[in-house]
């Protein structure tokens, strides 16, 4: 009965909040944030139940059984210190390539770079070792945002003594840990972390840069209190006060981007760009 019970409740909790996400345009980074959390609480009491029922194992590739597991091992985690350095990295690294790129892009390159991941660590472990852990599929997203925006700083916690945070180019944050799990995994070490997997997810991320390659929209031809026409309501009220509020250009490009997510043509309804002045995409409405 029991795992009845979890083999209904874990997809729920994956897929609801994304599906949540999207119609409520909440940016998926924290929707994924929120499944991984939820299947965590519901999980962690019978692991290994959890474990035996989607943690993905390479034997599967070869008897499709339990082949959905290249899917579900991304939302298990063997410990709160696995989930909780996991989601860090997701909302750090996650958040800002999503504002990025946008949501379709974000969430496809997540889910690839996670197969990816499973790929290779079959590749290094075909037998008896299961794959959890969303790490894989975090470590694509670094890749990814690492190619399109090398330059672009982002917000990482350092723990020390105390708990602080440096903001550096992501491209310095990839090859750090791209190479040190390179070295792992050719060393083969023993540690119980699966390398492999952050490399394969990593790898794929760089090879998609082709797929998520766009110009870069020119924003600082925009008056943004030109925007506030736009606004219709509270919500975009609120985000549209953190655009004009960010004293960091890259924390203004990304509330601004959370901003164009919200706002719509007040002529048709359509999708607004600012890419050529504040535009209309559908329409052709400009300001």
């Amino acid at each position: 009965m029991l795992a009845k019970i979890i083999s209904i409740a874990v997809p729920l909790a994956i897929v609801l909040p994304i599906v949540y996400g999207f119609i409520r345009k909440i940016p998926l980074s924290l929707m994924l944030i929120l499944s991984n959390f939820i299947v965590f609480f519901i999980t962690f009491p019978f692991l290994k139940l959890a474990i035996n029922e989607f943690a993905f194992n390479p034997l599967y590739l070869s008897s499709l059984t339990k082949i959905y597991t290249i899917f579900t091992s991304m939302f298990l985690h063997g410990g709160f210190d696995h989930i909780l350095f996991n989601m860090i990295g997701l909302f750090f690294i996650g958040l800002p390539f999503e504002n990025e790129v946008g949501t379709k892009k974000f969430i496809t390159i997540y889910f690839i770079s996670g197969i990816s991941a499973a790929l290779l660590f079959s590749f290094y472990n075909f037998g008896e070792t299961y794959l959890i852990g969303a790490s894989g599929a975090i470590f694509g997203i670094l890749g990814a945002f690492a190619a399109c925006c090398p330059f672009k700083r982002v917000f990482v916690p350092v723990p020390m003594f105390i708990m602080f945070f440096m903001r550096i180019p992501v491209i310095v944050l990839a090859l750090l840990y791209a190479g040190l799990e390179t070295f792992y995994t050719l060393l083969g070490a023993p540690d119980g972390v699966a390398h492999s997997a952050h490399l394969g997810g990593f790898i794929a991320g760089v090879f998609m840069y082709p797929f998520i390659k766009r110009k870069v929209e020119a924003r600082t031809d925009i008056n943004i209190n030109d925007l506030e026409e736009l606004i219709v309501n509270d919500k975009q009220r609120e985000i549209f006060d953190k655009v004009k509020q960010a004293d960091e250009a890259d924390v203004r490009d990304a509330w601004l981007s959370y901003l164009l997510k919200h706002v719509k043509c007040p002529k048709c309804g359509g999708e607004i760009s600012v890419k050529e002045g504040i535009k209309c995409k559908k329409c052709g409405y400009k300001k």
